[in-house]
């Protein structure tokens, strides 16, 4: 885990967040645009973390949350080109320049957001990928406290994996 990136549209909102994490990994492939980066991480779950978002999907739906087919779950779909407001990789696209992607996903119990920021520290070009979360209520409280070891897990094994199979 490092700093959260003063860079990123969402440092802005961390007073406000209830959680939020940052990890980083070389960029290996320069030539990639921001949504081929934000897809080499996201599009490439481990299939332990899809199983895990299935089972997540079938005991949160009847709380009336957000879930999603499972075959998006383990085929998600992926254009050449988004635009705010599409889905892109199980989240809502928020905003995406030449730097960065924002998206995310808001929900009765907490609002996700997630970056993946290309950036250059200290002459190494770097990937970031932030996640901030807001929540509305004490469901939230309660889901984060069961779902944040896994999301951390997730996400250190993300970054290694995209590194040790070339996707970034």
């Amino acid at each position: 885990m490092r700093a959260f990136p003063s860079n990123s549209k969402l440092s802005g909102r961390l007073a406000e967040a209830y959680y939020h994490d940052s990890y980083d990994a070389p960029l290996a492939r320069p030539e990639l645009t921001m949504h081929e980066i934000y897809a080499a991480l996201l599009a490439h779950l481990p299939w332990w973390a899809r199983v895990l978002l299935i089972v997540r999907n079938a005991i949160v739906s009847p709380f009336g949350l957000r879930t999603e087919p499972a075959a998006d779950v383990w085929r998600p779909k992926i254009r050449d080109s988004y635009r705010p407001g599409d889905k892109f990789v199980r989240f809502r696209l928020y905003d995406q320049d030449e730097q960065e992607i924002v998206a995310g996903a808001d929900d009765k119990h907490l609002d996700f957001r997630v970056s993946v920021l290309r950036t250059r520290e200290q002459g190494v070009e770097k990937v970031i990928l932030s996640t901030i979360i807001f929540t509305h209520n004490v469901f939230g409280r309660l889901y984060l406290f069961f779902v944040l070891p896994f999301h951390r897990f997730g996400l250190r094994r993300l970054m290694a994996r995209a590194v040790a199979q070339g996707r970034i």
